[in-house]
């Protein structure tokens, strides 16, 4: 009976709870913030543990606690948000006063409601935030904190804006520590990246500007240590994108096509990416194959290439253009040709599209999702 009796002990026994707390804090931050505080009732060893977290997970569609609601009805979404706005008060209120690592917000934002997310933001700020995202899933736009755009801690910033609000990025950012940048969703209407936006941030690596819906002005990127930069255009524009970027070795651009003006050649560039969307050239279709092939040339130091079969298709639709235009890519590597793995049997590359790349490269592969196919180059079969 008394053995019975142990094996029952040791069931029952609480083996996570003896953990030290910064396991278990660990082990919490795997969790959204809802899930890490509800541990609270599990015992006395739990009561308050969730108070000294590290992350910070808040997600709107994670609420109300109890019943489901129907997003489409204005006052129940009121309600959701109201319970969302005061579980971020409450958790903020009995928090203890520690450094974060992380903080992910995904809200709505109703003006009644914006000071609880400005305050959310400034208190990350406050308490030395490592890593921020913030993403607007609807409602009205908001004014990011101007605290946000001088947090000396952050070393990663994700901002998204919904289709209907696209969020408003700073002229300026004076973040030291900052290496990656992920802007979604942006309107470049207004004074916005000037050629000093970047100036503040003497570490930024990355950069990821997404879905922009351009304004008036040109669009000027500088940032003398960036190492990779990627660009997705939401609508077709006139105006030009300067890059000063002397480090770059990483580009991807997809959607429409941009003018781009490199303020010098890249040295080290390595991978080049283009993802044109050929169903998006409604008007003038010639005028996007001549703003891709400018690209090129500006690019053209390239060591790999990267091309999506919608690309190569844009390309063929002028072939007499692409043969005018041969351009030397003298450190051209690798050409890579993505190909879906529904068009691996019946997708062709034109002659014109190899001669065009092909003037002083050694490789072409062309990749069908995990598979890859090797094509040598005449030279190579001499």
């Amino acid at each position: 009976m008394s053995l019975t009796s142990e094996k029952r002990n040791k069931k029952t026994e609480d083996r996570m709870g003896k953990l030290p707390d910064d396991v278990l804090l660990k082990i919490m931050s795997f969790l959204n913030t809802k899930q890490a505080v509800q541990t609270c009732v599990l015992s006395k060893r739990w009561k308050s543990l969730w108070q000294s977290l590290p992350n910070l997970d808040f997600n709107f569609d994670t609420f109300p606690f109890q019943q489901e609601i129907d997003d489409e009805d204005e006052e129940e979404l009121e309600m959701k948000m109201c319970s969302f706005s005061n579980f971020i008060s409450q958790v903020l209120f009995r928090r203890c006063p520690t450094d974060l690592v992380k903080v992910c917000v995904q809200s709505l934002s109703y003006d009644r409601h914006a000071s609880v997310l400005a305050g959310l933001i400034c208190y990350a700020v406050k308490h030395n935030v490592q890593h921020l995202t913030f993403q607007l899933i609807g409602g009205c736009s908001f004014l990011m904190p101007k605290s946000l755009y001088t947090c000396h801690s952050l070393t990663s910033l994700g901002l998204k804006g919904n289709v209907w609000m696209p969020i408003k990025p700073p002229t300026l950012l004076a973040c030291p520590a900052l290496k990656y940048l992920r802007l979604s969703r942006i309107s470049t209407a207004g004074p916005n990246f000037e050629p000093t936006a970047f100036s503040g941030c003497p570490n930024l690596e990355t950069l990821e500007l997404l879905d922009i819906r351009p304004g008036s002005k040109n669009l000027c990127i500088n940032a003398v240590n960036l190492r990779s930069l990627v660009l997705s255009f939401a609508l077709d524009f006139d105006c030009k994108v300067e890059i000063y970027a002397p480090r770059l070795t990483t580009f991807k651009d997809s959607g429409y096509v941009p003018m781009v003006c490199l303020r010098e050649n890249l040295a080290f560039l390595d991978d080049v990416y283009f993802d044109i969307k050929a169903s998006i050239f409604i008007l003038n279709e010639e005028e996007h194959v001549i703003r891709l092939i400018n690209a090129f040339n500006e690019f053209r130091h390239a060591k790999s290439l990267t091309l999506s079969t919608s690309t190569v298709k844009v390309l063929t639709k002028f072939p007499s253009m692409v043969d005018r235009n041969l351009l030397p890519f003298a450190n051209l590597k690798h050409l890579n040709i993505k190909v879906k793995k529904w068009q691996s049997k019946g997708f062709e590359i034109p002659a014109c599209i190899l001669n065009y790349f092909l003037n002083r490269s050694t490789v072409l592969k062309i990749c069908m999702d995990n598979q890859m196919a090797g094509y040598e180059s005449p030279e190579d079969s001499d």
